[in-house]
């Protein structure tokens, strides 16, 4: 009778030191945000005794999946908000400082200050040098940009890496729920630390890129990206992803690869995707402003032997006359005239450029195909004698002040602080006219850049302020549901170990027994 009174009792004592070890393990925990609380369930089989049935997770699979989705917005727009601040650094505009507006501005007002007076040996210099700082500058913030694309590009390889990391941990977790869940099934299934181990695998692949996760009986899961791109299918097997081209691949051995750049819908590997665009669009628009400033700053020469039709054209098959062109041109060779083409606003481009040709006497015509995708015409002829009169002042003699293809290899023209000592005085009116207008029209451009910066981040901003109250209030009610409460867990604690204690005094009480009954014998 005592042996089997013995038998409970100890066991009783060795389910009631499990009890207490979970609580305790609750209490260490409280402040662990991916920790869920435990709950010891023990059962009682008179006249058996008691069993540790199983250590309950109360965890709440579907909040999880809800905090895990705003994480990864969160995520997303907190990276993205981070490399925002990076670009609006490179341009300065939103800071107290020199930024591409100061640079612009500083350029066409020293050309407006030497058209007014062109003879002034200080606005030629101040025209040079300011020309040469703004390419410096767009050049330089090109180069910057570049480079922050870049380093998008090694973030994204190295968040893809992570990503496949984290899936392949989460697939081997999934296999030892299995055998852990096997070993302790009559011990109360008792594996939390797979579990929670499990919960910040996931938590951590939640900030990298959007996930669902389902969970079956025993707490393996499987995880799925948008539009059902699975990456763990519970133990069965898991895939991975490959970066390349600046697309992101879901990598299937059956069907090989599958471009999900487009479905992705958050997260950092989102955040950096979107990245890359704004920084190709940004450089887009830097790079618009430095062809318009190639396509259309001249200024009036009296002996460069050039002429160009200034108001560049968007198509050269068009009539002239289409865009408000017309005029009629003279062609003269030491006072002779030598040719005219009359009513040239009849003409397309391209038409004026084979009648200037067939002028003969050293006059030569080219379509020129500017870089913002317009087009206008240049006249040549080496003979110092030679004049072009337009009588529709539409074609000037005159000379770019910046060449290049674009953003990349902008330049002022090698030639231009000679060329600004051979201004046309009597042209200058003109062309402080067309300053005006190329000023307006860079200054568009730049705004456009500006703005885009500006509102980007702005939007970004105020997303990322909104959700992450969102955020917070998801954690609040998910702790509420399956964290620690340290009241709670110490009322606990003081029942389990006021049980433990009776026992444990019924083996004293049993103890007194045998000793009792032996000394009677």
């Amino acid at each position: 009778m005592f042996g089997a009174s013995f038998g409970i009792i100890s066991q009783a004592l060795e389910i009631y030191r499990k009890a207490l070890d979970v609580r305790n393990r609750n209490v260490i925990n409280a402040n662990n945000p991916d920790y869920v609380e435990e709950e010891p369930v023990i059962r009682s089989f008179a006249p058996a005794g008691i069993s540790l049935e199983e250590v309950r997770r109360d965890q709440n699979i579907y909040y999880l999946n809800l905090r895990n989705s705003k994480l990864s917005l969160v995520s997303y727009l907190e990276e993205r908000n981070s490399i925002l601040g990076n670009v609006e650094g490179i341009f300065q505009e939103l800071f107290e400082g020199t930024g591409v507006s100061d640079y612009t501005n500083r350029f066409f007002k020293a050309y407006l200050d030497l058209m007014k007076d062109p003879t002034n040996e200080g606005s030629k210099e101040e025209l040079y040098n300011s020309a040469r700082s703004l390419v410096d500058f767009l050049r330089s913030r090109a180069r910057d940009l570049d480079r922050l694309g870049s380093s998008l590009d090694f973030s994204l390889r190295r968040v893809v890496n992570r990503i496949n990391e984290l899936v392949r941990k989460i697939y081997v977790i999934n296999g030892e729920i299995t055998v852990a869940y096997a070993q302790t099934y009559a011990r109360g299934r008792d594996y939390k630390n797979l579990l929670d181990e499990r919960d910040r695998y996931l938590r951590e692949l939640s900030e990298l890129i959007n996930i669902d996760v389902q969970e079956d009986e025993i707490g393996r899961v499987k995880v799925i990206t948008s539009k059902g791109f699975a990456l763990v299918d519970f133990q069965d097997n898991y895939w991975s992803l490959r970066y390349a081209g600046g697309r992101i691949f879901w990598v299937s051995k059956a069907d090989g690869d599958t471009d999900i750049t487009e479905v992705i819908e958050s997260g950092k590997v989102k955040a950096l995707l979107d990245a890359r665009n704004d920084i190709a669009r940004f450089k887009s628009k830097v790079d618009a402003v430095a062809k318009d400033l190639i396509s259309k700053v001249k200024i009036p020469r009296e002996n460069s032997g050039t002429w160009f039709l200034i108001e560049n054209v968007p198509d050269p098959n068009t009539p002239l006359s289409t865009y408000g062109i017309d005029g009629d041109l003279e062609f003269y060779v030491g006072g002779t005239l030598v040719g005219t083409v009359n009513n040239y606003g009849s003409l397309t481009l391209n038409d004026l450029v084979n009648a200037v040709n067939g002028i003969g006497s050293g006059f030569s015509a080219t379509l020129v195909s500017n870089p913002d995708g317009t087009y206008t015409i240049r006249i040549e002829n080496s003979d110092p004698t030679a004049e072009v009169v337009d009588t529709g002042e539409n074609i000037f003699e005159s000379s770019p002040v910046f060449e290049g293809t674009g953003v990349g290899d902008l330049a002022v023209v090698s030639t231009l602080r000679d060329d600004l000592d051979d201004l046309d005085f009597s042209t200058v009116d003109e062309f402080s006219s067309f300053g005006n207008t190329w000023w307006e029209g860079v200054k568009g451009l730049v705004l456009d850049l500006i703005g885009d910066i500006s509102t980007t981040q702005a939007d970004v901003k105020d997303k990322l302020r909104i959700e992450s109250a969102l955020l917070e209030s998801l954690e609040r009610r998910l702790k509420e549901m399956q964290g620690v409460s340290i009241d709670k867990e110490f009322m606990e604690i003081m029942k389990i170990q006021r049980t433990y204690e009776a026992v444990a005094r019924i083996v004293g009480t049993i103890d007194e027994l045998i000793q009792t009954t032996l000394n009677m014998v």
